[in-house]
C-alpha cells in the first residue's frame, strides 16, 4: 500500500542498478525465489547495498522466513532511518512473529515520517487491538477509512474497534459494507458472528458462522465461536461437535477442554466433562476457568468434598493434596462401572420384556430374573439407586425452594470470581 520506495544504493553502481531492476521483473514475472537469490547474492557481494537487503527482506517475509526477514529490515532501518517502506515491512514481519510491542514501535516509527502510510495504519490499529486498546487503535481505523473508503478489509479493522466499544450498530453496519464489497471476507464475516452473537440473535450469528468456517474449515476459532453460538442455543450435540472440532484443529488450548466439559457435563456426561476439565488444568495450572470446570463437574459428579478441595486451590494446580488425581480417576473408574452396570440392567431387562409370556386372565404377568445375576450385587444396585433417587429428589426440592436466578446470572456460578 505504501509509494515506490527510493534506491538507497551508491552513485555509480550501475551494475547493481541492473541487477535489481532484472531481479525486480523475475519477481513480477512469477519467480520470487529466483529474485530472492539475486538480492541474497547482491547483499553478500556489497553489505551497504542497502535497497537489495530491503528487497531480500520483503521477499523472505512474504514467503514465511520471517526470522531472517525481521534480521536484514533491521538492519536496513537501522542504516537509513527514512527507509519508510524497510520500516513498515518489519512492523509486518514483528507482527507475524506475535512479537507485539516491537512491531508497535516500528509502525510508530513509520508515522513519525509519514502520517499518512497505510501498511503502517493498518499494521498500528491491528496492534492497539489485539493489546486490548480499541479506544486508541480507533482513531488509526477511522484515518485509514478515510484514505481506502472501499477496502473490505479496512472496514472490517474499523468495526472491530467499533464493537469492542460497544458501539453495535455502527459496527454491524460497517461488516455489513464490508461483506457487500467481497462477500467471502472471512474477517468480516466472523467480526458480524461474533457481534450478533452477543446480541442474542443467534439464528443470523449462527448463519455467518458456518459461512466463515467454511471459507475457514481449519479456524479452530471459528469452531468454538459456532461451538458457543449453538450452546447458547441448547443444540447440544451440535456444540459438542463444534468443540470437538476445535479441539482436534487445537489440542493445547485449554478453552476448548473447558467448553466441552461443560457441554458434557450439561449433556449428562459427567465422564466426559471430568476428562475434559482435568485436561483443561493441565494445560493451564493457574487457569481460574479451568480449575472451576473440574469443581463443577466434581460437584455434579456428587463429589462435594473434592469440589471444595479444588476450591481451596484457588485455581492453582500445585496445591492440590498428596492423592487428590488418583481419587478423581478412581471416580471416573466408578462412574463408567456404574454406567456399565446400568447398561447391562438395560440390555437385560429389554432381553427379559421380549421373551416375558403373556398376561393371564386375571392380568399377573410372569416376572423374568436377570440371567446370572448375584442377589447380593442387584441389593446393591438397588440400594444405590435408592440412595440416587433419595438425592435427586433431595435436589429437586431444594431447587423448588431456592430463588429464581437473575436472567444474566449464569448456569452455574463461578468457583472462582474474576479479580477485581
Amino acid at each position: 500500500m505504501s509509494s515506490q520506495p527510493p534506491t538507497f544504493v551508491r552513485p555509480g553502481e550501475k551494475d547493481m542498478d541492473q541487477a535489481l531492476a532484472d531481479a525486480a521483473a523475475q519477481e513480477a514475472s512469477g519467480d520470487p525465489d529466483g529474485a530472492l537469490r539475486v538480492y541474497l547474492e547482491l547483499v553478500q557481494r556489497d553489505d551497504r547495498a542497502h535497497e537489495a537487503k530491503y528487497r531480500a527482506g520483503t521477499a523472505l517475509m512474504r514467503r514465511g522466513d520471517l526470522d531472517e526477514a525481521v534480521t536484514l529490515l533491521r538492519q536496513v532501518s537501522f542504516a537509513c532511518p527514512d527507509h519508510v517502506p524497510a520500516r513498515a515491512n518489519l512492523g509486518n514481519a514483528l507482527l507475524l512473529l506475535e512479537r507485539i510491542e516491537p512491531a508497535r514501535d516500528a509502525f510508530l516509527a513509520v508515522l513519525e515520517r509519514a502520517p499518512d502510510n497505510r501498511n503502517a495504519l493498518y499494521g498500528l490499529a491491528t496492534v492497539l487491538m489485539r493489546l486490548g486498546r480499541p479506544d486508541e487503535a480507533a482513531p488509526f481505523a477511522l484515518r485509514l477509512k478515510e484514505l481506502l473508503p472501499g477496502s473490505a478489509a479496512v472496514l472490517t479493522l474499523d468495526a472491530d474497534a467499533q464493537a469492542a466499544l460497544n458501539r453495535v450498530a455502527p459496527a454491524i453496519a460497517q461488516y455489513r459494507q464490508a461483506l457487500r464489497i467481497d462477500p467471502a471476507y472471512g474477517p468480516a464475516l466472523t467480526g458480524l458472528a461474533e457481534t450478533l452473537f452477543r446480541q442474542n440473535r443467534l439464528d443470523d450469528a449462527e448463519d455467518y458462522a458456518r459461512k466463515a468456517a467454511h471459507i475457514q474449515p481449519e479456524s479452530a476459532s471459528l469452531q468454538a465461536l459456532l461451538g458457543r453460538i449453538l450452546l447458547a442455543r441448547d443444540d447440544l450435540s451440535g456444540a459438542l461437535a463444534a468443540f470437538d472440532a476445535a479441539q482436534t484443529r487445537e489440542p493445547e488450548n485449554p478453552d476448548h477442554a473447558v467448553q466441552l466439559s461443560s457441554c458434557y457435563r450439561r449433556a449428562g456426561d459427567l465422564i466426559g466433562a471430568l476428562r475434559q476439565a482435568r485436561y483443561a488444568w493441565e494445560l493451564d495450572p493457574t487457569g481460574k476457568a479451568a480449575a472451576n470446570a473440574l469443581g463443577t463437574a466434581l460437584a455434579a459428579a456428587g463429589a462435594a468434598q473434592r469440589a471444595r478441595t479444588v476450591l481451596m486451590c484457588q485455581g492453582q494446580r500445585d496445591k492440590v493434596p498428596d492423592g487428590f488425581w488418583e481419587e478423581v480417576e478412581a471416580l471416573i473408574v466408578h462412574l463408567d462401572t456404574q454406567a456399565r452396570t446400568a447398561a447391562a440392567k438395560r440390555d437385560a431387562q429389554e432381553r427379559a420384556a421380549e421373551t416375558e409370556p403373556a398376561a393371564d386372565l386375571d392380568g399377573a404377568h410372569g416376572v423374568a430374573a436377570l440371567p446370572d445375576a448375584d442377589p447380593d450385587e442387584r441389593e446393591a444396585t438397588d440400594a444405590e439407586a435408592i440412595e440416587a433417587n433419595a438425592n435427586e429428589a433431595g435436589a429437586t426440592t431444594a431447587r423448588r425452594k431456592s430463588p429464581a436466578p437473575d436472567a444474566d446470572e449464569p448456569e452455574t456460578l463461578p468457583l472462582f470470581p474474576d479479580d477485581p
